[in-house]
């Protein structure tokens, strides 16, 4: 396969134990709007951020998992009245994808924003507000690509807005935040970072800088994550995870997800399976069936796993017991069936390499 391809990524991303004076000298006295969750400020977020310190003017904490288009329709619509210089979204994926939503202000006003959101090739002129992501969570990616998630639960349709223009200005990592994780959460969004490194391996828009990004997170996660899960206060895991994540997310910005993640749209939305579950219980097979297939594949789980086998993977699996096949999650021959016609014309299932 010969490598054609350009490389954009706009974000500074700032991984430093003096990440928190740094926030408060990109802040200065700009007025700010704060995108997180109620969950975070009862752990102390504005204590440990010195929020205090801001010029806050409105602050949106009703952000939860898979977030809703009509919520991003009704939150625009809020802030619409409001003056702020930057966007402040402390949390994971659905909060940055919120705050990076409501960072465009749209030429055409009369049209709603669910609307442009559903037909792309209606948005023509833009500005962007400047967006200062601090993952809370490892898995996302949000903080460094150019895409942001919406879900329709009634349709069962997910939506993304995608604008070269949608990446964060910043990228914060402080992984004491972390810190806090539930086990739970941080298998899932440790998985959903593993299979943002793997799908960007067998993926149509893959390059050598694509895959240097994608190597050296699925790497990160293999060495930490089922120790992590046992060890869950240890920052130097945590630091490591989030690490992972940055580099994964740094992969998928210029190659976008593949099939399992068009898989997982559906699973999502149909069955309420959380998005880190649904996207990375295919990938052990995946990888099984891309091996041999293409020469930059093999060499790159080579240099992951040491060998051409899902061995390992399935042992990480097994360690953290997380499901692996379509039975797994008790899903059906018909089912399957259904899925596969679901993500046959799929923009992420048109990215892959490998096919179920």
């Amino acid at each position: 396969m010969s490598f054609k391809f350009s490389n954009y990524l706009p974000t500074k991303i700032i991984f430093s134990d003096d990440s928190i004076n740094k926030l408060s000298k990109i802040i200065n006295n700009n007025k700010v709007l704060l995108i997180s969750t109620q969950g975070n400020l009862d752990r102390g977020i504005y204590e440990k951020l010195n929020l205090k310190n801001f010029q806050i003017v409105e602050q949106i904490l009703n952000i939860s998992s898979h977030p809703e288009i009509q919520l991003a329709e009704d939150l625009y619509k809020k802030v619409s009245s409001k003056k702020f210089d930057m966007i402040l979204a402390v949390g994971g994926g659905s909060v940055i994808d919120i705050a990076k939503v409501l960072s465009v202000s749209f030429a055409n006003k009369k049209t709603e924003i669910s609307h442009l959101i559903k037909n792309p090739s209606l948005i023509a002129d833009y500005s962007i507000t400047p967006v200062i992501a601090i993952p809370t969570t490892s898995g996302t990616g949000s903080e460094v690509t150019p895409y942001a998630t919406l879900w329709d639960s009634k349709k069962t349709k997910k939506y993304s807005l995608s604008l070269i223009d949608l990446h964060p200005a910043y990228a914060i990592f402080i992984p004491e935040l972390t810190l806090t994780l539930s086990k739970e959460i941080t298998i899932q969004t440790g998985l959903d970072a593993l299979s943002h490194s793997l799908e960007s391996i067998w993926n149509k828009n893959a390059n050598p800088i694509s895959l240097r990004f994608s190597i050296q997170a699925a790497k990160l996660i293999l060495d930490s994550l089922s120790v992590l899960i046992n060890r869950e206060n240890t920052i130097d895991l945590r630091s490591k995870m989030q690490l992972a994540s940055l580099f994964a997310g740094l992969a998928i910005s210029n190659t976008q997800t593949a099939i399992s993640h068009a898989v997982s749209y559906y699973i999502t939305t149909k069955y309420n399976i959380s998005h880190g579950i649904a996207c990375s219980f295919l990938i052990p097979d995946l990888i099984d069936k891309a091996i041999g297939k293409y020469d930059f594949i093999d060499e790159a789980f080579i240099e992951i796993f040491g060998e051409l086998s899902s061995k390992k993977i399935r042992r990480l699996y097994k360690e953290i017991e997380a499901p692996s096949s379509f039975s797994d999650l008790n899903i059906t021959d018909s089912e399957i069936t259904e899925i596969k016609n679901y993500i046959r014309n799929n923009p992420r299932a048109l990215n892959t390499l490998v096919h179920l």
